[in-house]
């Protein structure tokens, strides 16, 4: 006789549901265009229950950047990144924004978010902040060490080459939902051609 399961969810995966949900509908929409009801209708809940997660959205917001941090410092710190050159470091990087582009052409978190910065709330603005910053020192990091081992060439400070590549790859990303993949890349292959020796 077959094993037969039930589904139970618990708390802990109710939790994390409602968290990948609003990450979807932030990358899709925008913080501003979608609710509690958008996220109570996909899982069959009442609006309600998800306060009892998620006091108000909020909170939520503040989760969603919150946890991309915290994959932000995990993924910066695998040995299958950390332990790469200088150069592949840079693609590894650039294998993310890929996958957004794979993903419906869907927008980055800072692209999600930028837009809408003065209206979020000030824990969720002070994530996104560290967000930014955490991911800038690292990838100038990446490039001093790349352009000293000669893998990598740019003029100009490594912070600043890392401000103008991020910019350029969350840009990148906004074109690629108003047009198709295709812009998007030619422009990170301007990059590579830009920066990789």
């Amino acid at each position: 006789m077959p094993n037969q399961t039930t589904s139970v969810v618990l708390p802990g995966d109710t939790r994390a549901r409602i968290l990948d949900l609003a990450e979807g509908f932030l990358l899709e929409r925008g913080f501003n265009a979608f609710s509690y009801q958008h996220i109570a209708r996909e899982l069959g809940m009442k609006p309600a229950a998800i306060h009892y997660y998620y006091p108000s959205k909020d909170d939520l917001g503040t989760a969603i950047v919150a946890r991309q941090l915290r994959r932000l410092r995990k993924w910066r710190d695998l040995p299958r990144v950390a332990d790469l050159p200088p150069a592949e470091q840079l693609e590894a990087l650039l294998t993310v924004y890929d996958s957004h582009v794979r993903h419906e052409c869907r927008v980055c978190l800072f692209g999600a978010l930028a837009a809408d910065f003065r209206t979020l709330p000030a824990p969720m603005q002070a994530e996104l902040r560290t967000f930014n910053s955490e991911l800038t020192a690292w990838l100038a990091q990446v490039l001093a060490a790349g352009r000293a081992t000669g893998s990598l060439r740019f003029v100009g400070s490594p912070s600043a080459k890392a401000l103008q590549v991020l910019t350029t790859l969350a840009g990148a990303l906004q074109v690629a939902r108003v047009h198709d993949a295709t812009p998007y890349h030619s422009i990170v292959g301007q990059l590579r051609l830009e920066l990789l020796a």
